[in-house]
């Protein structure tokens, strides 16, 4: 009975202490989680105020706009012709180059006041805003965690191709790995009968040098040699001769 229990109370600490191990993955992995989700809540609050300052600067840029459109413009006249224009007294007085009664800054004349206008003037190009630093910088750290994601996806779409890619190169290597193995087999298979039977043809050889009669020796290892002609290379014909020479190319055991 007390071995029992004690098996029973041995049992029960070990499915606690599984258990525990089990708790104490999952809660780091909630800390993970929770940490994770922080970090992406703060970004998201950065963000959220980057664009609520880039919406003030956009309305403050369309402002400045719209009023330098409907702001008079100053001309420089020389003989009653305008020979340039500009956004503001200072610049038009800083841009005559003569200040007399023939070279004048003034506001741009109306031609016709009747409301027939043979020209307009155009005025000079809009300086950026005071605040065009910001806007840019703010446009730049929005759009960037945009682009990253751009970025990512175009990245995923290239995967099925390499993945593609990945798969030709294996099957082929596979293939190749295959018919190499079989070549080799079949190499080995054929060098393994060469060498059994030259090992064969060298017993009968050394078998028949063993006899006592010397010529009936002689003679049995000549069969046996053109008997396996083929196997030593021999040439069973007999030696080739150039021709008009004479001269022996290849010999033959006689």
């Amino acid at each position: 009975m007390i071995r029992m229990i004690r098996t029973k109370t041995l049992r029960a600490l070990k499915e606690g202490a599984e258990l525990a191990s089990v708790l104490e993955t999952d809660l780091e992995t909630s800390e993970a989680t929770t940490e994770s989700l922080r970090t992406e809540l703060v970004a998201a609050e950065a963000r959220n105020t980057d664009l609520h300052r880039l919406v003030e600067l956009l309305v403050g840029a369309t402002k400045y706009a719209f009023d330098a459109a409907d702001a008079p413009i100053d001309v420089v006249l020389h003989e009653g012709k305008v020979r340039s224009a500009h956004r503001d007294r200072a610049s038009a007085q800083a841009a005559t180059p003569h200040p007399d009664a023939t070279w004048k800054p003034t506001p741009d004349p109306d031609p016709d006041p009747l409301g027939w206008k043979i020209y307009q003037t155009t005025p000079p190009p809009l300086a950026a805003p005071p605040t065009a630093g910001e806007i840019d910088a703010l446009l730049e750290r929005l759009e960037r965690p945009a682009l990253e994601q751009i970025e990512t996806a175009k990245r995923l779409q290239e995967l099925p191709g390499e993945l593609e890619t990945i798969r030709s190169q294996r099957d082929t290597a596979i293939k190749d790995t295959e018919t190499a193995l079989a070549a080799l087999t079949a190499e080995s298979l054929a060098f393994a009968f060469h060498r059994e039977a030259v090992t064969e043809a060298v017993t009968e050889i050394a078998f028949a040098l063993l006899s006592s009669d010397t010529a009936a020796s002689v003679r049995e290892v000549s069969g046996l040699l053109l008997r396996h002609a083929e196997l030593f290379g021999i040439d069973p014909h007999g030696p080739a001769t150039d021709a008009g020479t004479g001269t022996e190319t290849k010999g033959a055991v006689a």
